[in-house]
């Protein structure tokens, strides 16, 4: 990053190093935490749609949205080993940004496979709360992510504020963040009717066999 963006400009103290690895490992945690929560509440307050394997529930055309957050994940994870093709300014990258940039395309990777498999139902056998589990974490990810992100590069985009200059160009840095956003809310949109789709499966099948037995 350049030094116009540095804590230290100015009359402002820099940030001690040991204030600075706390907030790291504060947000560091803050993730883990939620990924770890989000789908142990789904799982208590949904526990049917959590039980089984993969294949036992109805299939549906598989979703635009786990193309378009596989995309997304795609270009962040470019993004993080190094690639330029979209960025405008490359000596605005720093550690920070990578790190970011590799989470980022993990969870939207790993939520649009979790999305695809419950849509496809296969491959059959897994346990359904494994890509259940990766989708909601995933969706949640793109969404809330570029849901503040998208809003920010808007602001930039057209204040031109002094000393904020992301190192992605700012038109193919809006596409992504706007993508991930659409994507995040439909993945969210399929999982809760992969759920009720599930649950309604589930009735007819003791239905039936009640009426047999």
């Amino acid at each position: 990053m350049g030094g116009d963006s540095q804590g230290g400009g100015g009359d402002d103290p820099a940030m001690p190093v040991w204030e600075g690895v706390l907030v790291e490992f504060s947000f560091v945690g803050m993730g883990l935490g939620l990924a770890l929560a989000v789908p142990a509440y789904l799982r208590r307050r949904w526990p049917d749609a959590f039980t089984g394997r993969v294949g036992d529930g109805p299939r549906t055309v598989p979703p635009w949205a786990a193309v378009v957050g596989a995309a997304v994940g795609l270009v962040w994870l470019y993004w993080a080993a190094g690639g330029t093709l979209g960025i405008a300014h490359p000596g605005r990258r720093n550690a920070d940004w990578y790190v970011l940039a590799a989470v980022w395309g993990f969870w939207a990777l790993a939520g649009s496979a979790g999305i695809w498999t419950v849509a496809r139902a296969r491959p059959a056998g897994i346990p359904r709360w494994l890509p259940l589990t990766l989708g909601w974490v995933g969706s949640g990810s793109l969404f809330a992510w570029s849901a503040w992100k998208l809003p920010l590069m808007l602001y930039v985009a057209l204040a031109d504020p002094a000393g904020l200059t992301p190192p992605e160009s700012l038109t193919v840095a809006v596409v992504l963040h706007l993508g991930a956003v659409l994507a995040g809310a439909a993945m969210m949109r399929t999982l809760v009717r992969a759920r009720i789709r599930m649950s309604e499966s589930r009735a007819l099948r003791e239905a039936g066999i009640r009426v047999e037995g």
